[in-house]
């Protein structure tokens, strides 16, 4: 299983995202790209969410639940009344064309 494939799997799951700072933070994986195919690169993006009045800022976290422990580099990219949206972006050489 790719790690793709393991993000897709965990749509929908919580996650606990550890700062650089120590402060820990409750995350939800709220959905997982498509992926992206070309010149044997595989791109796809994570899009969390979290509390809204969470103070989480761009830097990476070290996240883990549903079977998954890596660090994450995450952007907040927007809020509203019920929450605070947070992105990762990857970019990575397709394991299926190799």
């Amino acid at each position: 299983m790719t790690a793709y494939d393991r993000w897709v799997a965990a749509a929908g799951q919580t996650f606990e995202a550890a700062a650089e700072d120590g402060s820990r933070h409750r995350l939800r994986l709220a959905t997982v790209s498509p992926a992206q195919r070309a010149n044997g690169w595989l791109g796809y993006s994570l899009q969390f969410t979290a509390a809204p009045d969470s103070t989480l800022q761009q830097q990476t976290y070290e996240l883990s639940g549903a079977g998954i422990a890596e660090a994450v580099f995450l952007v907040p990219t927007g809020r509203t009344a019920d929450a605070l949206t947070l992105e990762a972006v990857f970019m990575v050489v397709d394991e299926e064309e190799r």
